[in-house]
């Protein structure tokens, strides 16, 4: 299993040390996922960078059905992939074109979808089956496009709080399974967002004990189709309960957007884990990679990462 160490395009290497593989060996690394944009890829972070986590959009489906928001060339491919179905879809195959010049061994996408103007609500009105069909029909477009009709590393596909791919039991990864028409696929656990979707979580260990129900109830082939795991935790449920919904009442939507940043941000902590029970999760799973996606909230992340991974020796 590699351990990975979450990091993106829009940091530079050097602030996290001037000898990378020296840094790995000490603190049990094996290399990064690396979060790409929407711009070719500098070829020196080839060598430490293992897996990739693909440029996430908010509203793909709004453009997929005709119905895109009013804003920018640039920020439409940021929250939508594009303004129409055509865009969408060059700016997926564009995404993993960049991405497959540095070989990484899978490529995260989040397979979920929530309408911009819900972002700081409680309930959404997508309809998760729905929106999962529509998300196969998008990647099976993009992807029959490419060498073989299949992409060039494994997509593994992960799970939010918002409408579409959950993982809160077997019925998603099934329902994918049926719809996605190349093989080179597999699932990425995210087990802070999943938390986010549950209700009752106020503690670590309230996270620790719901994922590991959670995951006692999937079969084994879907346990089998989770080869990446994002690890970190959310204990977000009072904050959930209580925070002051806000509604789009109009205006440039780019604003409302940039006034929900911190609302998810709350609700997705994105905390290292400090029980040792955390470890179970894993033993569960046994995922090929395991990415500690720890930001760091202000300190340097890397203290949350050496605390995370010390529990799993």
């Amino acid at each position: 299993m590699n351990h990975l160490f979450s990091y993106s395009v829009y940091q530079k290497t050097e602030d996290l040390a001037a000898d990378l593989p020296s840094l790995f060996r000490e603190i049990k690394c094996d290399g990064l996922e690396l979060l790409t944009s929407h711009e070719p890829i500098d070829p020196s972070l080839k060598g430490i960078t293992k897996t990739v986590h693909l440029p996430y959009t908010t509203d793909w489906l709004a453009p997929w059905e005709g119905r895109a928001y009013e804003m920018s060339d640039y920020y439409a491919k940021y929250y939508m992939y594009g303004r129409d179905r055509d865009e969408v879809v060059s700016t997926i195959r564009s995404m993993i074109g960049y991405a497959a010049a540095i070989e990484p061994l899978h490529g995260v996408i989040h397979a979920s979808n929530v309408n911009l103007t819900e972002l700081h609500l409680r309930k959404y009105t997508g309809d998760c089956r729905d929106i999962l069909c529509k998300f196969a029909e998008v990647m099976n477009t993009a992807i029959a496009g490419m060498k073989g009709g299949e992409p060039p590393f494994r997509l593994v596909f992960e799970n939010l709080w918002w409408p579409g791919l959950r993982m809160l039991d077997n019925s998603d990864f099934h329902l994918l399974e049926k719809k996605i028409e190349f093989e080179n696929w597999g699932i990425c656990l995210d087990t802070g967002h999943l938390m986010n979707t549950l209700p009752g979580i106020y503690s670590e260990q309230d996270g620790i004990n719901a994922v590991l129900r959670i995951i006692d109830g999937y079969s084994q082939d879907t346990k089998d189709a989770i080869s990446a795991m994002h690890f970190h935790y959310s204990a977000s449920s009072e904050y959930r309960t209580t925070f002051e919904e806000k509604r789009y009442e109009g205006g440039p939507i780019g604003d409302f957007i940039s006034g929900c940043y911190k609302h998810i941000t709350t609700l997705d902590q994105h905390l290292p884990y400090t029980d040792p029970r955390c470890r179970e999760i894993v033993e569960a799973i046994k995922p090929e990679n395991l990415i500690h996606e720890l930001p760091g909230h202000g300190h340097d992340p890397l203290l949350d990462y050496r605390q995370q991974r010390a529990l799993l020796d």
